[in-house]
């Protein structure tokens, strides 16, 4: 097999450890509201655009019982722009300072370049969040060929593969079974079995675990242990190829399934 293409996700993948500004964004958008929801609330759905994620949100039992609680209605469209208008203030206001690239992705980039192994992206971010986080990503020496937004798909995200395969014919890749994705969340992994791409899921860092990397570090040896565990049976539970610590194994990921059949057995 030679490998054509690596598809990366953003938060929670090369970016932002443990995808924090979403949350704090929806947490806040629907503060302001006066509605309080979990992170587990968030973070079932995480990998959709965000548009669509605030349809999710407001369509959860408990939030529409708040809401009727509160207005004595049920939400419409126009509350669910509202409300994305706002999260989508907040979330430029503060990708800025979430945009730090994850541990490893120097060594990957490195990796990918003196490979010729072509990388891009597919992304819940809009276009206009897409623009705030690439300038700050290519400072740090991450500079995706094609980014993809459900914008240039007709609207249709993950978990489908429409943007995937978007991303792959940008990078003339026509063999998608060569392309791996990288991503965080339950939906990434579905957007690259649909393609019927390599499906890897990032451990550390990740949306799964959701800890930003002090909380993480501020654990104990066992207790990392015990939630990485948690994060691989999720992966493992949705099927995905190969789970990663960190991004700092998927180079030699990369050279495993670069070798040929005979040598990599």
């Amino acid at each position: 097999m030679t490998i054509q293409a690596v598809i990366f996700d953003w938060a929670g993948t090369t970016i932002d450890y443990g995808s924090r500004a979403p949350i704090v964004a929806f947490q806040q958008a629907f503060a302001n509201v006066g509605i309080e929801i979990s992170e587990a609330e968030i973070r079932q759905d995480m990998g959709l655009d965000k548009y669509t994620h605030i349809h999710k949100i407001i369509s959860l039992p408990t939030v529409q019982n708040d809401w009727q609680a509160r207005f004595q209605v049920l939400p419409t469209s126009d509350d669910c722009d509202r409300i994305f208008q706002d999260f989508k203030s907040i979330l430029l206001a503060t990708l800025t300072d979430f945009a730090h690239l994850k541990p490893g992705m120097d060594t990957v980039v490195d990796f990918l370049n003196s490979q010729q192994i072509a990388y891009g992206s597919t992304t819940g971010y809009d276009e206009e969040m897409l623009a705030t986080v690439l300038p700050i990503a290519a400072n740090q020496g991450y500079r995706p060929t094609v980014n993809i937004t459900s914008a240039q798909t007709n609207g249709i995200g993950r978990p489908a593969s429409a943007m995937l395969e978007l991303a792959c014919d940008q990078l003339e890749v026509t063999d998608y079974a060569n392309v791996v994705k990288v991503g965080d969340s339950i939906n990434d992994i579905l957007e690259g079995q649909n393609a019927d791409a390599i499906s890897v899921g990032i451990v550390d860092g990740s949306n799964l675990m959701g800890l930003s990397q002090a909380a993480f570090d501020a654990l104990t040896a066992a207790e990392q242990l015990v939630l990485r565990a948690k994060v691989t049976a999720q992966y493992e539970a949705v099927g995905a190829d190969y789970i990663l610590q960190s991004m700092v194994d998927l180079p030699a990921l990369l050279t495993k399934l670069n070798q040929p059949v005979s040598d990599a057995q």
